[in-house]
């Protein structure tokens, strides 16, 4: 399909930037959540990704988790999450926001131009989930949930164990 033409290709890029240093994918992480720690972290000590920029709702809040989580001092810090979607030195926005401003944030970063990755639980429902993927793929932006578990063997366990009728009955996956 059309869709995963476009996908493929995304990865071809994702590669390419891999081996490029001078490319890497520089990120702007929206809010201040204690999980956004954590994967602050992450994305500092991947080779092909840049920290780039922190909002919150607060300039100082944004200053201090900046500050308390290793950005580069040249990191731009914002008190609004309007400023970090404007900035074009931002390629993706990390959105570890509620669920429920999910749908909003997410829209207006694939409207800015930006890649997502957004915290799960993704959406409040499949139709606001439908909602963010039309938008990102109308946009040409890539979106990508926080799902860690997806290829780890416990998940391959659990769908085991869900499937044995004899305990839980016909589920539909």
């Amino acid at each position: 399909t059309k869709r995963e033409r476009e996908m493929v290709a995304g990865c071809a890029t994702m590669r390419e930037k891999e081996t490029e240093p001078e490319a890497a994918v520089r990120f702007g992480i929206m809010g201040c959540a204690t999980i956004a720690r954590k994967d602050s972290r992450a994305i500092r000590l991947a080779p092909n990704a840049r920290l780039m920029a922190v909002a919150s709702r607060t300039v100082e809040r944004a200053q201090q988790f900046a500050s308390e989580n290793g950005f580069p001092e040249d990191a731009h810090v914002y008190g609004s999450y309007e400023e970090l979607l404007q900035d074009p030195e931002v390629d993706a926005v990390y959105i570890p926001l509620p669920t429920s401003l999910h749908r909003r944030w997410v829209a207006e970063a694939a409207r800015s131009g930006k890649h997502v990755l957004v915290e799960k639980p993704v959406a409040l429902n499949a139709g606001e989930l439908q909602e963010m993927l039309a938008i990102c793929e109308e946009r040409g932006v890539q979106f990508m949930d926080g799902t860690m578990w997806m290829h780890h063997p416990r998940t391959t366990e659990m769908r085991a164990l869900l499937s044995d009728a004899s305990l839980f009955g016909n589920l539909k996956w």
